[in-house]
């Protein structure tokens, strides 16, 4: 499912992989093992937003940014594809391939055990209270994350009428997301390669 963009934290700097060297690669794997661990019920690229940008440092606002539209519009799992671009970021393709190997190890074994353990036991109330309250926390997640997204392009109206045609052809017109991403994504990079011209 397409995310909104987190905008720009006040909380994190403008940081880059060469100030940051001394992030290695089994450092990169244990984040990103915790990640896949600890993240409950989706919304994980906010909790890749938190570590990564405004805990750890790692990696800028702008960096995130441009890694997270990426593994948007690729095919694949769209947090695999952004912490494959943000690992490549920090320590190269070993570090894409520690990232995404750490991010999913964990939940391969985890998600086999806990079918076994819930196929196990009967279905009961309290289980049910549990998946619904981890359902809510991503939730909160996402509604964080499309909050950040509006505020990041709040000076830019032609972004916000970007986001606004998303919401309207995916939301309420129910087109197909390909279909969404084909006719706006051209004009949201034209939109940005212009401003970017214009700031340098």
């Amino acid at each position: 499912m397409a995310e909104a963009l987190p905008a720009r934290s006040s909380d994190s700097a403008s940081v880059r992989t060469d100030d940051n060297p001394s992030v290695s690669l089994s450092t990169l794997f244990l984040a990103c093992l915790k990640l896949g661990l600890l993240s409950f019920g989706g919304g994980l690229s906010g909790w890749v937003y938190q570590d990564f940008v405004v805990r750890r440092r790692w990696i800028s606002d702008e960096d995130f940014a441009s890694s997270f539209a990426m593994g948007q519009m690729l095919p694949g799992g769209n947090v695999a594809n952004l912490v494959v671009c943000l690992g490549e970021q920090l320590r190269g393709p070993l570090g894409a391939a520690t990232a995404v190997f750490g991010l999913l190890v964990g939940p391969f074994f985890a998600v086999i055990a806990m079918a076994t353990l819930i196929g196990s036991i009967p279905q009961t109330q309290l289980l049910d209270i549990a998946l619904g309250g981890a359902a809510a926390t991503a939730i909160g997640f996402l509604i964080n994350l499309c909050w950040r997204g509006v505020r990041r392009e709040s000076g830019n109206p032609a972004m916000l009428g970007i986001i606004a045609a998303v919401v309207i052809g995916v939301g309420v017109l129910k087109l197909h997301l390909l279909l969404v991403t084909l006719f706006v994504a051209p004009i949201s990079i034209a939109i940005a390669w212009r401003r970017g011209n214009k700031d340098a």
